[in-house]
């Protein structure tokens, strides 16, 4: 990694990978044994996150148009000149390239149509809150109730700087709807009929986090 890579910071919020919570931030510095990085920001709320020696991370990078990620521990804070932390330079088996085939799941909004398969209820158009491979949570409008197991039809517009405009029609599966911050997300699991669709929403979802992670957005 040279100085001056962004990268995506996930900082333990659980005991799992689905609970880390991901920063953005930068290569400040670095020897043949350790790398300095800057102070990360959390990526939707734009605040410096406090943490402290011996915390684990999961630092994500691109280099030549591809995606790793390896494990780390927080080894020592910097307050001057610049606020930031230390951590170990992995070994070469330690860096993990991720596979297009694992499902990314990234916090973007995608125009999506919705409509009724198993009931009749009008059709709405919404965005997405986040969207993978297998699934997407919507921000669902108010008035309309999508019940667990229900099967819908989504129209999805896919849009990158790397690709023009795709356009996917599938079924999905509701399963299950909750109200965050007063706004009510309903999670889908999609159900393609052929694998190149979901392979189009895998390429999207790596495009737009090769987007973030160029412009230090991640």
């Amino acid at each position: 990694m040279k100085v001056g890579t962004a990268v995506s910071i996930k900082f333990a919020s659980g005991s799992n990978d689905k609970n880390m919570v991901r920063y953005r931030s930068k290569v400040l510095d670095r020897n043949e044994k350790v790398l300095i990085i800057g102070y990360p920001v959390n990526e939707q709320l734009y605040v410096e996150l406090p943490f402290k020696e011996g915390d684990e991370v999961k630092i994500e990078y691109i280099d030549k148009g591809n995606v790793y990620s390896f494990q780390s521990k927080v080894k020592r804070l910097i307050k001057s000149p610049f606020m930031s932390f230390v951590i170990d330079i992995p070994n070469k088996d330690e860096i993990k390239r991720i596979q297009r085939r694992e499902y990314v799941r990234i916090n973007t909004d995608v125009n999506v149509a919705v409509h009724g398969i198993d009931r009749n209820f009008p059709p709405f158009i919404t965005v997405t809150h986040d969207i993978s491979g297998g699934g997407a949570a919507i921000i669902t409008p108010k008035g309309i109730s999508l019940q667990d197991g229900e099967m819908v039809m989504l129209y999805l517009v896919l849009k990158s700087k790397y690709s023009d405009y795709v356009y996917i029609k599938t079924k999905a599966e509701v399963i299950r709807s909750q109200v965050i911050n007063d706004v009510r997300m309903t999670s889908l699991k999609f159900h393609f009929k052929e694998e190149k669709e979901r392979q189009a929403v895998i390429k999207y979802c790596f495009e737009i986090q090769r987007e973030r992670l160029k412009e230090n957005l991640m």
